[in-house]
């Protein structure tokens, strides 16, 4: 069966229901089996809010609510079910409904939110509103809307410019995320805060902490992955955020308890008032903990941490502070991201430098004593090099021990065993006593080794030691004091937890990361002595391939090579690629019997296809979709395509997916090719660094605007931002400070211009960005184009390596019209741009309205 490609890069929420997996649904859930507790189809919810399950297809008739209806809707059930939404809400509000649900169909990877009133006992109530699809049934909870939901956004943003500022200055990733949990339990008023982060085997580790005085401190604490079992961390894939208003709530069942259509409980996985494992809350309930907020860190559509909130007693979050929690988990997860990047990279130039030091002694001195001799001097260096507690060296028959090692047999008897495993001269574990039974005996010492060979027979060699991973963590507190309950309340604790992240670990060590594995090649190569033009030439080509990786032709040339469904490429109106599939399609003997076919000539000259390419109407949208008829090896073939003008080979190009129309609807090959158009329209219509819209899609979205403005006689707004000096900013702090810059000033767009289906916000060319939004007067235009100024200038991005002086600054030009017959879009842009080139003039770091 052909693999369903996967999602495109920017949808950081994977918003699908929770359906995969092998779950136990008549048994009692316990330690051994709570991986397959079906946490996704409780049937139940928490009682600080109601559900209401609708039929989508018949005029939202409610099929299932929560039976707490009654304490909060002063209705009882029955009064509900079978009863359309109207019913309840009125048809205004139900419309209000309608229209978010069809919005919500479109874009599912979106939360929808409404603000609702009902009428209780005589008095109207106001209510949160927040609804999803699952499974053909609109989801709608309501949580009653406290006062707090009303409170100024100017507030917000002020705080949200102080967490960026205080990021922004943050010296590395640690202390970036010790800031955020300052600021988060600062903002929220929880007891604790924690940011908890996931190894590459799902056991968590809390790397930043900001609590009450009178806690127990958790900082550095380590737990199982079992901790958070696989079906948890999906769903924590579908929300930002998750609450717990009160750890010692009582369920409310939904009524009826199954779906009536289908006989099957009702799928939960995207709702916000789910009810929690009892697992969990056995678990929270042994830590002391009322109430708590957990705020999803995600990143390539993968969870690698969580910001956890606890509260000694139940707290509820407003919806208007959720939805902050909202922006702060993208901002966050992105923010980590890059810090975890330029750390890396600060690591790796560190580690190149200490690399280039050992090789040296190898090249620059005449003999093996000598160089034994540098090494005996150089050794703090060769263990810092490796993140390594001992380092054993073989070399022209002398044997050198540094460090913490095993004895010099064990080296040798341990060198003759990596050798029959090691892959280009390279073997290295983290489980060394799992794979190597003698290891066993010195686990302490060496539960992971790093082997590299330095000649071609392996009589020369390196190997590097770490010691068993429970021999070096540090603890902020004592894992044994974080709980203290009756013997039947430790079943499932921190303390538990703690014993068995040990028994998970055990003859384990830390594992060798990427940016030390990298290092090898190049000193194994250094070592066997490659020249320096060779490695000029090496570096040369290795800053090549970075560059072509973030062109954006590269992604589709990939999507292209990988693509299932039929590919082909089209530059002057001829086909120069088609893939396997291409040939399949219109029953070619192979791909390359379709390359130089005109296009034109094997269309049907009445054809939608024809015309278009004739009249040049094809580009006027990002992604065209049409039928067409193709006469190519005697047989005519119906296909339906989906095409993009892109630059391929440096040249103009059609880049087109094709499938035969007559296939049926609904179908496995249906679904891949609607995947792979949706690949296609993403790469077309988004910047690679950023994620935002690119120049492409802005300039389409504009001219689609000013068409309907001219209709519904809108006004339109676009504000054009420039990163002030940014070429010399590019040539002081390099690419990769270059494109931490741009990213950083994305995401303070992202803060004060929130995108919706009105607003565009684009990164239009290098350091300049684009916003387009609508219904906005001049005035409303400069208050926003100034919240960005101030934004960016309050983030403090030093313009000097010493961090200290001058910032980052942006200029803005803006204009404001009512779109009209005798002016187009490009006249509002380019007033747009005269406007920039004022506040360039005029001092750079100011705003300017045409």
């Amino acid at each position: 069966m052909t693999e369903v490609p996967h999602k495109r890069n920017n949808e950081l929420l994977n918003r699908e229901l929770l359906t995969d997996g092998e779950y136990v649904l008549n048994e009692p859930i316990d330690l051994t089996n709570c991986e397959k507790e079906p946490i996704h189809i409780p049937g139940r919810i928490q009682p600080h809010g109601v559900l209401l399950a609708c039929h989508s297809a018949d005029d939202y008739r409610i099929v299932q609510c929560s039976r707490n209806v009654s304490e909060l809707l002063d209705m009882q059930p029955e009064e509900l079910l079978d009863h359309p939404l109207h019913a309840l809400l009125g048809e205004a509000q139900s419309a209000l409904v309608a229209m978010e649900a069809s919005r919500a169909k479109a874009d599912p990877f979106k939360l929808h939110y409404l603000d609702l009133s009902l009428a209780i006992q005589g008095v109207e109530q106001a209510f949160c509103g927040i609804l999803h699809e699952s499974d053909g049934f609109l989801l709608l909870e309501l949580e009653p809307a406290l006062p707090e939901e009303q409170a100024s956004s100017l507030n917000d943003f002020e705080w949200i410019q102080t967490f960026f500022g205080k990021l922004k200055q943050a010296g590395n990733r640690l202390e970036a995320s010790r800031f955020a949990a300052e600021q988060i339990k600062q903002m929220l008023g929880y007891d604790r805060v924690m940011i908890y982060e996931f190894d590459p085997a799902w056991n968590g580790k809390v790397i930043a902490e900001a609590k009450e005085a009178h806690m127990e401190p958790y900082l550095g604490h380590n737990y199982p992955a079992s901790d958070i079992p696989k079906q948890a961390r999906a769903l924590y894939l579908r929300n930002w955020l998750r609450t717990i208003v009160d750890v010692h709530y009582e369920p409310v069942d939904l009524v009826p308890s199954l779906r009536p259509d289908t006989g099957q409980p009702l799928n939960m996985s995207l709702s916000t008032l789910r009810s929690v494992s009892p697992m969990h809350i056995e678990y929270l309930r042994n830590m002391g903990v009322g109430a708590t907020v957990t705020i999803s860190l995600i990143h390539n559509n993968e969870l690698w941490g969580l910001i956890t909130c606890h509260h000694e007693t139940k707290k509820y979050v407003p919806h208007r502070v959720r939805n902050l929690c909202n922006f702060l988990g993208e901002f966050f997860s992105r923010e980590l991201y890059q810090r975890q990047q330029l750390d890396a990279y600060e690591t790796e130039l560190r580690l190149k430098s200490l690399s280039t030091r050992i090789a040296a002694i190898f090249i620059s001195e005449p003999t093996p004593a000598r160089i034994m001799e540098q090494l005996e001097q150089e050794q703090a260096a060769l263990l810092t090099l490796m993140n390594a507690s001992g380092a054993a060296i073989s070399y022209h028959n002398h044997l050198a021990l540094y460090g913490d090692t095993p004895s010099a047999q064990q080296v040798l008897e341990l060198a003759a065993w990596a050798k029959e495993r090691a892959s280009e001269h390279v073997h290295h574990t983290s489980e060394l006593p799992l794979e190597f039974a003698p290891a066993i005996g010195y686990k302490a010492t060496a539960s992971g080794m790093l082997y590299l060979a330095l000649s071609a027979g392996h009589k020369d060699f390196i190997i590097w030691f770490r010691p068993e991973v429970v021999q070096t963590v540090e603890w902020a507190g004592d894992p044994a004091k974080a709980v203290t309950r009756a013997e039947d309340g430790l079943r499932v604790s921190p303390r538990k937890s703690f014993e068995k992240w040990l028994q998970t670990v055990v003859s384990t060590s830390a594992p060798w990361l990427d940016n030390e594995l990298r290092l090898l090649p190049e000193l194994k190569s250094i070592i066997f002595k490659r020249t320096q033009a060779q490695l000029r030439q090496a570096e040369a080509l290795a800053e090549q391939h970075l560059q072509a990786v973030r062109d954006n032709e590269k992604r589709y040339l990939q999507l292209m090579e990988y693509s299932p469904v039929a590919f082909f490429a089209v530059t002057d109106g001829k086909i120069v690629y088609a893939n396997q599939q291409a040939a399949e399609l219109v029953k070619a003997a192979q791909a390359e019997d379709l390359i130089g076919h005109r296009v034109l000539s094997l269309l049907r000259k009445e054809s939608q296809l024809a015309a278009q390419m004739k009249d040049g109407t094809l580009g006027r949208t990002l992604v065209t979709t049409v039928r067409m008829t193709v006469e190519c090896f005697g047989a005519e073939h119906l296909l339906e395509t989906s095409m993009a003008q892109v630059i391929y080979s440096g040249k103009p190009s059609i880049l087109a997916i094709a499938r035969q129309v007559e296939h049926k609807q609904g179908t496995e090959e249906e679904a891949i090719y609607r995947d792979t158009a949706s690949q296609l329209q993403s790469i077309i219509e988004t910047d690679v660094l950023t994620e935002m819209p690119n120049r492409r899609l802005f300039e389409n979205r504009l001219l689609q605007s000013w068409d309907l403005g001219r209709i519904n006689g809108h006004t339109l707004s676009v504000l054009i931002i420039d990163i002030d000096g940014f070429k010399t900013y590019n040539a002081l702090f390099g690419l990769q400070g270059g494109d931490t810059c741009i990213q950083w000033i994305a995401d303070v767009l992202r803060a004060c211009a929130y995108a919706d289906d009105e607003t565009v916000i684009a990164r239009y060319e290098g350091g300049t960005f684009a916003v387009l939004t609508c219904g906005r007067d001049a005035e409303l235009t400069l208050a926003l184009a100034e919240q960005i100024r101030q934004g960016v200038a309050g983030m403090q991005i030093p313009l000097n390596q010493g961090g200290a002086g001058d910032y980052v600054t942006v200029s803005i030009g803006c204009a404001t019209s009512v779109p009209a017959a005798s002016s187009g879009p490009a006249d509002l842009f380019h007033s747009a741009q005269k406007s920039l080139r004022a506040a360039k003039s005029g001092g750079r770091n100011r705003v300017m309205h045409a």
